[in-house]
Parts: structure tokens; sequence; C-alpha cells
């Protein structure tokens, strides 16, 4: 599992209904998710194959801003 994580301009769930076909075409059903009540509008993605410039360009094509934001597992203590 391959879990990817981007600061979006995703505002509301308009935005998101807009959306939804695309992702769920492209990633499946399931394999993504938004916190639209973070600052950062935050959109999680488990990516099997597509890269993180791959899954940002599916929001760039439709206007949106989508910038991946670097983590690590080690800040959880997992």
């Amino acid at each position: 599992m391959n879990i990817i994580i981007f600061k979006t301009s995703v505002n509301d769930l308009s935005d998101l209904e807009y959306l939804s076909h695309i992702l769920d075409a492209v990633l499946g059903s399931g394999n993504w998710s938004f916190a639209l009540e973070d600052s950062d509008k935050i959109f999680r993605v488990n990516a099997k194959s597509l890269t993180a410039k791959q899954i940002s360009r599916l929001l760039t094509d439709q206007g949106f801003l989508c910038e991946e934001l670097p983590y690590s597992l080690d800040e959880f203590k997992i």
C-alpha cells in the first residue's frame, strides 16, 4: 500500500461531486478521500500503480491545485 497525501484547492462538496466520478474511474472507489475541513483540503490516495505526479495531474487538469505533501511514518512512531 502506497499512501500519498496532497494539499489541494478542492473547497466544497460541489467540487468533490465534480471530481468523484473521475477519481473513482482512475483510482477506484474507496482508494481516495478528502479532508475538506482541513485548511489544506487534504487529499489522501492509496496509490496502487500511479505516481504522485500522475495523481496530481488528475486534479490540475480539472483546474485544481494539487501539491504532494511529504511525510514519514517515523514521525507517527509506527
